[in-house]
Formats: structure tokens, C-alpha cells, sequence
């Protein structure tokens, strides 16, 4: 899960966080234990310590790398008219919605949700701050990009934001979190993101 890490400069905490995932979602967060991820990264309690504070600091560090993933890229173009908006939406969507289903961040999700509702306001101010807000702000600085140009009317942002969104993820990350359903294939992913494109299409105002 964390092989692409750039941002850790000791490998060593790269190999903690790894063991640390392994374990919380085999054993659960409240069964793991420090001695158990210490044995899985081949390492010491005393290295452990030296990269994070607590079990709950480690998960908190698991929810910061996972949310990172899925931030839009920096280089989201900025729209020149309606339908090259659009068209960012759409791959945008795409790749939104493969980072946010991928399976081995539902089962980090899983563990941080948990922690969250048991008090965890670390991991719960995390999860805010390192994946809900920097998502939001880069949509809502493209959306303004296009209100600027005239693609989409400024009062409509945040309805258009929320409609988007309401489309593309639906109830896929409840049905997710809880394994009631397959994971969705590359091509349903497709098909979701092109829905919630034409569905934000609509709401728009007559270009």
C-alpha cells in the first residue's frame, strides 16, 4: 500500500506504516498490537517509537498517506469552455472514484471510521482535513474557473459541486465499507463518472 510514499524519508517508517495496515486490518485496531507491528517490520519497539507516538499515531499518519491519494492533481486544467469542463469533470470523476474505492483504502477507512466514532479526534480531524477539504477546495477553484469564464453561473457552484459528487459516489462507499457488493470494475467506474458528467451537465445553466 505504501510502496509509493515519496513523502517518508526513512524508509524504515514506510516499513512500520505497511506492517501497521497489515495487521490493523487482519486483527482489527483494538486487537493489534505494537509488539505485533514491531515483529512484522522486522524492527524495534524503540524504532517504532522513534517515528510515531502511539498505535492511534500510526493509523492517524495511515489516514493522512490514504487521503493524500486522493487528492486531485495539481495540474487540473483550467476549463476553456463547456465542453472541455466537462470533459475534466468526467476524468476527474474517474480517477476520484478509483482512489476512493480501492480496496485496501476501504479497509483503512474502515479502521479510521471506527476509531473516529469511538472518540478517535485525531484521526477524525485527518480524515477532514487530509481528504474531504483539499478535495473541495480544488473543485471548488475549478468550478470558480469556469463561473469566471462564463461555462457555469457562480451561483450554482455548490449545488453543481453537490450534485456531482452525490452522483458519482452514491452508495457505492457505504456498500463498499460494509462488502455488500463486488467492488466496481473499471468500466462501471467509467459509467459512473460519465452519469455524474451528465447529470451536472443538466443542472447547468444553457450554455
Amino acid at each position: 500500500m505504501l510502496e509509493d510514499n515519496k513523502k517518508s524519508e526513512d524508509p524504515r517508517r514506510s516499513v512500520i506504516l505497511q506492517a501497521a495496515f497489515d495487521v490493523f486490518v487482519e486483527k482489527g485496531f483494538d486487537a493489534a498490537t505494537t509488539a505485533e507491528i514491531v515483529r512484522r517490520a522486522k524492527t524495534s519497539k524503540r524504532t517504532l517509537y522513534a517515528h510515531f507516538a502511539s498505535k492511534q499515531d500510526i493509523l492517524v499518519a495511515l489516514v493522512r498517506y490514504g487521503s493524500a491519494k486522493m487528492q486531485p492533481s495539481p495540474d487540473l486544467p483550467e476549463p476553456q469552455d463547456r465542453a472541455q469542463f466537462l470533459t475534466v469533470l468526467e476524468l476527474f470523476g474517474r480517477g476520484f472514484l478509483t482512489e476512493f474505492l480501492h480496496p485496501e483504502r476501504t479497509a483503512m477507512y474502515r479502521l479510521a471510521i471506527a476509531e473516529a466514532g469511538r472518540g478517535g479526534d485525531s484521526v477524525a480531524r485527518e480524515l477532514d482535513a487530509h481528504g474531504r477539504q483539499p478535495v473541495m477546495r480544488a473543485m471548488t477553484r475549478f468550478f470558480d474557473q469556469a463561473a469566471a469564464r462564463g461555462i457555469v453561473q457562480p451561483d450554482d457552484i455548490g449545488m453543481l459541486i453537490g450534485v456531482f459528487f452525490s452522483v458519482l459516489i452514491g452508495f457505492t462507499q457505504l456498500q463498499a465499507l460494509l462488502g455488500t457488493e463486488p467492488p466496481l470494475t473499471a468500466d462501471a467506474i467509467a459509467e459512473r463518472a460519465a452519469l455524474a458528467r451528465r447529470a451536472t451537465e443538466r443542472m447547468m445553466a444553457p450554455g
